[in-house]
């Protein structure tokens, strides 16, 4: 594919402080943009994946960026660039991930950069799809929900959700949703309790589920439902195993409460 002039001109200049360079033509009418990042069980990397593999989604553009860590990120052994974005025409959608992480100094410039770009294809709504971190295995999947004042009234009539009273996001997630609030694009973000330390595909698929009720994606989740028994039963083996042992070491004091709730 033949090189636009203004990226070979960012190539000459080293990479700068955020920078969305589109390497493809876009025919989308008010697109709906997914945010899609590396957090709690990699929840919105799986999601993402999962959206892009099944609809069929191509590259459309990537940021660059000086506050992203000098690596290389392959795909099936492709090269690829580190923050993508996705389109698919057709579905009206666009689809934002990377799988590194954004210096704290430069969140502000990439979330800039990024809905800048996306203001001018005509974006007028942005979803973040994340995780909240918990020890062990969530007792409760509820999709939870922080959204800007106009947008609330219309997720509330999904009984799915759950509007998340107080809290703190952080991160590229965070700066975005921060940015939408001086902005034209209304943003919001779906939030479920999600593993801390591996992926959760059972977070995912919560997720996914309301963005099919709310967007009619029609995203088929039978094989991470499957993944997800499989991680859970792992999980709970694990955790028993571990109690085990607390047991037998344990001699006198208090007991040990489980790993677990």
């Amino acid at each position: 594919m033949k090189i636009m002039a203004s990226e070979c001109e960012v190539r000459i200049l080293g990479s700068p402080d955020a920078k969305v360079v589109q390497t493809k033509e876009l025919q989308v009418k008010n697109p709906l943009l997914l945010c899609c990042f590396p957090t709690a069980g990699v929840v919105g990397t799986i999601v993402a994946n999962t959206i892009v593999e099944q609809v069929g989604m191509e590259e459309v553009a990537h940021v660059r960026s000086k506050y992203m860590p000098s690596a290389a990120v392959f795909l099936d052994g492709r090269l690829r660039h580190p923050f993508r974005v996705y389109g698919h025409p057709q579905r009206n959608i666009l689809l934002v991930t990377t799988e590194l992480p954004i210096a704290e100094e430069g969140l502000y410039a990439v979330s800039s950069a990024l809905l800048d770009w996306a203001a001018q294809v005509g974006v007028k709504e942005t979803v973040v799809l994340d995780g909240i971190p918990v020890e062990g295995l969530p007792t409760a999947r509820k999709v939870l929900f922080a959204a800007e004042e106009e947008k609330i009234p219309e997720l509330l009539k999904h009984e799915e959700l759950e509007l998340l009273n107080k809290g703190i996001i952080t991160g590229i997630a965070g700066s975005i949703l921060s940015e939408t609030l001086c902005r034209s694009i209304v943003g919001y973000a779906l939030l479920t309790p999600a593993i801390a330390m591996i992926p959760d595909p059972a977070g995912a698929v919560q997720l996914i589920k309301v963005l099919n009720k709310i967007y009619n994606l029609s995203i088929d989740v039978s094989e991470l439902e499957a993944t997800a028994e499989q991680i859970r039963i792992k999980m709970e083996d694990m955790a028993h195993q571990v109690h085990g042992m607390r047991s037998r070491t344990s001699t006198s004091g208090p007991a040990y409460e489980g790993m677990y709730a």
